[in-house]
């Protein structure tokens, strides 16, 4: 019912389930692309995965929402309709104090495991409509960047997804920030690409790939250009 998760780990999934990353970052696989999980993530994923890579330090759950134990949870799940796509946790350290309790209570006390999880996963579904109905199309864009970032897509393509104009797209990162959506994307890439560099032994040229970029070396300069350090440079000073 509930696993904590690790790297290399196969999960299957008969039903619904909920993957929540409380810490650290992963990637991970399913039968369709890659996703790019950063901290205090979660969302609902209705097909099996893989964790294929994570930082040194992380801490995650994999919430098996088997139908027979929890079937009014089951059907709201249905009516989300939306798998595999992550959002911002609300309340973390409230949710972080459920997810400890549950981790920690005795498996065979089944009874008063499925309540704890039942709960929070009906605050789960709450957060996730209510995230869904408040999110501005800059916070859809972060988002959609968050979880596509190894194809290093343009702002175009992101408009595209969006149903919007890349105009309006523009308009609204604009007043936002003050910033273009290429700077967004830019300022993304360059974080992830960072936290790589401190927390993997993975050279530039995986990183690189990691990232969406078929050429190392343009990553490389791309890399410098946005921080005055090589890849090697900022590995050595910072980490």
């Amino acid at each position: 019912m509930v696993t904590k998760i690790s790297n290399n780990q196969n999960i299957i999934v008969k039903g619904y389930g909920i993957l929540i990353l409380v810490s650290g970052s992963i990637t991970i696989e399913n039968k369709e692309k890659n996703f790019i999980l950063n901290t205090t993530k979660f969302g609902f994923v209705n097909s099996n995965f893989n964790i294929i890579a994570a930082s040194p330090y992380f801490e995650g759950t994999f919430i098996d929402l088997n139908t027979d134990l929890f079937p009014n949870i089951y059907n709201s799940i249905k009516s989300i309709n939306q798998f595999f796509n992550f959002l911002s946790i609300k309340n973390v350290d409230s949710k972080k104090r459920s997810l400890s309790t549950i981790n920690n209570l005795n498996k065979e006390n089944t009874r008063l495991l499925e309540s704890y999880v039942h709960v929070l996963t009906n605050e789960l579904i709450e957060d996730y409509i209510s995230l869904l109905k408040k999110k501005t199309i800059f916070q859809e864009f972060e988002n959609l960047i968050e979880t596509n970032i190894e194809h290093n897509f343009c702002a175009g393509t992101y408009a595209d997804m969006m149903n919007i104009p890349l105009k309006k797209l523009i308009k609204e990162v604009k007043v936002k920030t003050n910033k273009t959506p290429c700077n967004i994307i830019t300022d993304k890439v360059i974080s992830l690409a960072k936290e790589k560099l401190l927390s993997s032994d993975n050279t530039s040229q995986m990183i690189a790939y990691q990232l969406g970029f078929d050429d190392p070396y343009y990553f490389i300069k791309y890399f410098k250009k946005n921080t005055s350090y090589t890849p090697t440079q900022f590995r050595a000073t910072f980490k």
